[in-house]
């Protein structure tokens, strides 16, 4: 499902755009982007509009799941969302999360295609704690809470489809299934 809201309504919130349970084996994390799909409600025409926007420069926190569990939250302020989840690709979370969601509190840019710094802004009492709570919800996903949470006028940032990704464990097999026919080859290879 993906939301619509008008821009006027981005300044009335503390978390500005996010992304629920991407797929890092699509994103190639060497271009350093984070590219998602993004629609908004033009408020003249009342048409909805989709927007490509790179997230990698968002500032805010993420999680790390494996198998929809949570099992890291990490923050991204003095450097981008992007690069921090990149970091757990090779660090001593490798290997062991296969999604990711990201919380930002950069506004997105849809003529620029990107995000902006987050500035300082007064914001409501009721309004952070409502997204606390809204946050807390949607990171721990607790079995005693009745509604789903949602972050009001955010915008969802979905993940762009590329064909059939191919899980890192699958080109793993891959590299070790082509060394033990190398090795076959060698072991059966006449000695001279």
């Amino acid at each position: 499902m993906v939301l619509k809201y008008f821009r006027e309504d981005i300044n009335k919130m503390l978390i500005k755009s996010y992304g629920s349970f991407w797929n890092p084996d699509i994103i190639d994390w060497k271009k350093s982007h984070l590219h998602g799909e993004v629609k908004e409600e033009d408020s003249k025409t009342l048409k909805s509009v989709s927007h490509t926007i790179d997230f990698w420069h968002a500032k805010g926190i993420y999680v790390l799941h494996s198998d929809f569990k949570t099992i890291y939250v990490g923050k991204a302020f003095g450097t981008s969302i992007g690069k921090r989840v990149c970091d757990h690709l090779t660090d001593r979370l490798a290997g062991r999360w296969d999604m990711f969601s990201w919380f930002s509190v950069s506004s997105p840019r849809f003529t620029k295609k990107d995000v902006s710094q987050p500035g300082q802004r007064q914001l409501k009492p009721d309004t952070i704690v409502d997204t606390l709570e809204a946050l807390a919800i949607l990171i721990a996903d607790p079995a005693l809470n009745r509604k789903r949470e949602t972050l009001k006028n955010a915008f969802e940032a979905t993940q762009p489809s590329k064909g059939s990704p191919k899980a890192i464990r699958t080109y793993l097999e891959e590299i070790l299934d082509k060394l033990k026919a190398e090795q076959g080859t060698v072991e059966n290879a006449p000695h001279r």
